[in-house]
């Protein structure tokens, strides 16, 4: 099942649908339990995508892939960082860089949705806490005077964390292929079965220290670059795709008054 949300152009009101190949239905009982298909309820084009929930925190996993900079195989764990709400954009959203005189990229991801509250929860378990997958971009920007880029000023301005178009509750991420597109190039590819942690592993480990509430999101790492290190510029288009999965689509622009 594809669980969306979505605005119809008359309400600004957002609505909870299953998605069948183009067409939405109604989302009857609670997406986090019991839910069933309703009635026919319009077209994909017909509609404005939304992300697909709203998590109190994504909590973001970074250097999980080899040959990502920073990697060595003596690391005992993966850095970690959170996004607040506050970062979340929806599909097609202009994402704006508020510090225009520094570099910045995207970063496809494969999102984890949390289903219900865990902690402490023994990695046999952590399938029957999880909803579904969803696809992330931990778009990123260069700090001052050389910081670490994963501190919250690089990693947390506003819309700083696009998320959809879907959560796919069938969805095998055991093995699939994770790209990134900039102006239509692929410039970022790994499959997950290359991650150095993998998705269950990294959820059971995050609860021993956090607590992962409902609609939370758990991002695995961003592949490796496959053309060099490739930043956005005003007006870029890029896309985080997941094979079997989706594709989530943003442009970028810089916040001086040039915006696309």
């Amino acid at each position: 099942m594809k669980i969306i949300r979505y605005q119809r152009k008359e309400t600004d009101e957002p609505i909870f649908g299953i998605l069948e190949e183009d067409n939405i239905y109604l989302l009857h009982g609670d997406p986090l339990g019991v839910a069933k298909r309703g009635s026919f309820a319009g077209k994909l084009g017909d509609v404005r995508l939304l992300s697909p929930c709203r998590p109190s925190k994504i909590v973001a996993v970074a250097i999980n892939f080899p040959g990502i900079g920073g990697y060595s195989p003596q690391m005992s764990e993966p850095l970690v960082f959170i996004k607040p709400s506050s970062c979340v954009a929806n599909p097609d959203d202009i994402i704006i860089n508020p510090f225009a005189d520094l570099p910045w990229w995207g970063e496809a991801e494969l999102g984890v949705v949390i289903k219900k509250k865990m902690s402490n929860i023994a990695l046999e378990n952590v399938v029957c806490g999880i909803l579904g997958f969803t696809i992330g971009n931990d778009v990123t920007v260069e700090n001052v005077e050389g910081r670490d880029h994963h501190l919250a000023r690089s990693k947390c301005p506003d819309h700083f964390c696009p998320l959809g178009p879907w959560i796919d509750t069938e969805f095998d991420a055991a093995d699939c292929l994770i790209e990134a597109i900039q102006n239509g190039e692929v410039i970022r590819r790994g499959q997950s079965s290359q991650q150095v942690w993998q998705w269950p592993r990294i959820v059971s480990w995050l609860s021993t220290w956090i607590t992962l509430e409902p609609w939370d999101v758990v991002l695995t790492g961003n592949p490796p670059d496959t053309v060099g290190m490739r930043f956005l510029s005003n007006g870029d288009t890029y896309t985080a795709r997941i094979a079997g999965l989706g594709a989530l689509t943003n442009r970028f622009a810089v916040q001086d008054g040039n915006q696309c």
